[in-house]
């Protein structure tokens, strides 16, 4: 039996079955994604069961088989790993019944494709949200031969990035999905969502003259929209991932922005405090609520993101959102927030050179 070609043309047939074999677990296990991620890291039967599953996915992934054989493989070999642990006597009772819990639902796995999957509900919530601006993106999945930030995986288990290439057509673009594959576990499939939709909310709609990995306003004020988006959007991209895929989103953020070292991480501190700066400003001119305060510093952001003015105005513009505001600055916000003037007029204030 001839394997299939991969989906996707940067990947080799061993590592498209090995990721889509991993990833076809996570999902089917998804509703208990969370719990996994946490008992893996604890010595024991959970962490046993673990690394049974990585080696049965490096087993099948070796092997020139269509996609839906090599997960059906996998599937039935960790469900006699499974089997093995289960029939130990010393087993404590949270690592039996999530053991149990895992067999019965790894047993659902397909090999249907679930990362584009999770991709096509959050384009499909983006386009909604940016309108007559979105650019439809395809997906490029690429492997990476080592973690996309050095890191050790216990402090850093998100073996996974993405970007969008720059720059993009007028009428499209792509977003692509860098995966450091032998290290692509639980949590990393669990932030898969946030990275999309940072891509699809921040770079792939943008009007901008350039890209920077330090904007402020690209990488941090649209970044902290992209958080409340996910939030709002987990549920409706895959209900049972929503609870893992926003604690994860929350684990990954806490991970990228105490990375103070990089220009994007000091990118992405200051446009966040930016963000918290506007939030504030709305509950305390308005008397917004967090949740609608949150939605008008995201809704603020994405129309910015729309207007095709050079990106060191945007940057600028996060600049002045200190507290207290400039009153040139606050009397434009207002106009905005009460339509009387478009998001451009935000970006009027003279820039330094």
């Amino acid at each position: 039996m001839r394997g299939a070609t991969p989906p996707y043309a940067d990947l080799e047939p061993r590592i498209w079955r090995n990721l889509l074999a991993r990833a076809a677990i996570y999902h089917a296990t998804r509703t208990r994604l969370s719990v996994l991620c946490d008992m893996v890291r604890q010595p024991g039967a959970v962490q046993g069961a673990f690394n049974d599953l990585e080696i049965q996915v490096m087993e099948c992934a070796a092997e020139d088989v269509d996609d839906e054989t090599t997960v059906s493989r996998v599937v039935a070999a960790w469900d006699r790993a499974l089997a093995e642990k289960l029939g130990l006597k010393q087993l404590d009772e949270a690592a039996r019944r999530l053991l149990e819990e895992l067999q019965v639902l790894a047993r659902c796995a397909s090999g249907k494709d679930p990362i584009h999957q999770i991709f096509t509900g959050v384009t499909s919530l983006a386009s909604a949200l940016y309108g007559s601006y979105w650019r439809p993106p395809t997906l490029v999945v690429s492997h990476i031969r080592s973690h996309p930030r050095g890191a050790l995986l216990p402090t850093d288990p998100y073996a996974v990035s993405a970007r969008t290439p720059w720059p993009g057509q007028n009428d499209k673009s792509a977003v692509e999905l860098l995966v450091f594959c032998d290290a692509f576990g639980p949590a990393a499939y669990a932030a898969v969502p946030i990275l999309f939709i940072h891509e699809c909310v921040c770079h792939v709609a943008a009007r901008q003259d350039q890209v920077k990995n330090d904007s402020a306003f690209a990488e941090g004020l649209l970044d902290w929209a992209a958080y409340f988006f996910l939030d709002m959007w987990a549920g409706r991209i895959d209900s049972g991932l929503s609870g893992a895929a926003r604690t994860h989103a929350r684990e990954l953020r806490h991970v990228l922005t105490r990375r103070t070292d990089t220009p994007e991480g000091r990118a992405r501190q200051l446009g966040h405090r930016a963000a918290e700066t506007l939030l504030s400003w709305f509950e305390e001119t308005y008397g917004y609520g967090s949740h609608d305060a949150a939605l008008r510093v995201s809704i603020l952001a994405v129309k910015l993101n729309q207007v095709e003015r050079p990106l060191r105005e945007k940057d600028h513009f996060v600049s002045r959102l200190g507290a207290p505001l400039p009153p040139d600055l606050e009397k434009v916000l207002k106009g905005w927030s009460e339509n009387r003037l478009d998001a451009e007029a935000l970006l009027v204030a003279p820039v330094p050179a």
